[in-house]
């Protein structure tokens, strides 16, 4: 007797197409995980920090004033300034609406103080950093705004150079006007109390907004 064996291969095609759908879907799965891992493992988050910040039209520098800024750091984390940058939005007084940016270590030249240079923003602690943060060239200070050791912590205040302007033609604060992209000389166009300023002030690394408010002029 002869015995004939019949194989049946209808239903291998599906199987085999089943499995490599999965394997493929698999890969892919472990492919978008490693990624989106990595991607979460880099990305930078924003240090949490309460800020307020102030403009003047005429801040007493005991016998004189001049126009001037404040940013303080109320409560949070320390902020690397060098990590920071400020925007600001002010219409001036003949309508014209101006955008100034303050980004790294910026300084300022001071007619008046012996051909000094001081930072546009500088943190005024002068236990930390001394009393007078003014030098011969524009190189940099370890206090002013962009320095790596400028670090802003609670109860820190970043200021302009307001209190060495008292000898500058109309007192006239050559770091506020850098901030907002007045020019050198801007007594027509300076702050009045009761003028808007809108102030971004962003964590650079991690593109988050620490501040973003409109100050009134004081």
């Amino acid at each position: 007797m002869e015995i004939r064996l019949f194989q049946n291969d209808n239903g291998v095609s599906p199987v085999v197409g089943v499995m490599l759908m999965l394997s493929v879907t698999i890969i892919i799965a472990a492919i978008v995980s490693a990624t989106a891992g990595s991607y979460s493992g880099t990305q930078k988050s924003a240090p949490s920090a309460i800020l307020e910040v102030h403009f003047y039209e005429n801040r007493s520098y005991g016998d004189f004033s001049t126009r001037a800024m404040t940013i303080e750091h109320i409560s949070g984390a320390p902020l690397p300034t060098k990590d920071l940058s400020i925007s600001t939005y002010y219409r001036n007084q003949s309508g014209q609406l101006i955008k100034g940016t303050l980004v790294g270590e910026k300084s300022v030249y001071l007619e008046t103080e012996s051909g000094k240079y001081a930072g546009a923003l500088y943190i005024n602690d002068e236990d930390r950093f001394g009393s007078r943060p003014l030098q011969d060239t524009s190189s940099g200070y370890k206090s002013w705004f962009g320095n790596s050791s400028a670090v802003l912590m609670a109860g820190d205040l970043l200021v302009t150079p307001a209190r060495f302007c008292r000898d500058e033609p109309d007192h006239e604060n050559p770091g506020l006007n850098y901030i907002l992209n007045l020019g050198e000389k801007a007594s027509d166009d300076g702050l009045k109390a009761g003028d808007t300023v809108s102030v971004k002030i962003v964590h650079v690394p991690s593109g988050q907004v620490i501040l973003d408010k409109d100050i009134v002029v004081i």
